[in-house]
């Protein structure tokens, strides 16, 4: 089956279309050479840090041939968890709450989708810590 008739295709597809058609043209060619340097949040402001997402992070960017293209996972893929994430208590234990935004009643849904693309790397994450 071709993959663009796939659910994951479309989606993908869209999800690549609607970047394209909201990011300022040139935007990638202004970023130049440096194209890799972080516009992450700073270290004492992320809410969670991993040592696994790090890791990958840097793994991947290595892997990556095109600068712009690495500088652009090394800032998107840690979002969630720079930003969204509030680690805390419920009921005396560890718990995690994922920031989705003002539709109560799709936190669930919204907070799967934004950890999905982490929980490869939850096995190798033996340190990760709150800011």
């Amino acid at each position: 089956m071709n993959e663009f008739l796939t659910r994951r295709g479309v989606i993908g597809g869209l999800g690549a279309g609607l970047v394209g058609a909201v990011m300022p043209r040139g935007l990638f060619a202004q970023m130049g050479e440096g194209a890799a340097a972080t516009q992450r949040v700073p270290v004492g402001v992320r809410k969670f840090r991993s040592v696994a997402v790090e890791a990958y992070i840097e793994e991947t960017v290595g892997r990556i041939g095109d600068k712009e293209l690495a500088g652009l996972f090394a800032n998107c893929y840690p979002n969630t968890l720079d930003t969204t994430v509030e680690p805390g208590t419920f009921e005396g234990k560890p718990d995690t709450a994922v920031l989705t935004g003002d539709i109560a009643a799709m936190w669930l849904r919204d907070s799967s989708a934004q950890v999905w693309p982490y929980l490869p790397l939850a096995r190798r994450s033996g340190s990760c810590s709150k800011g």
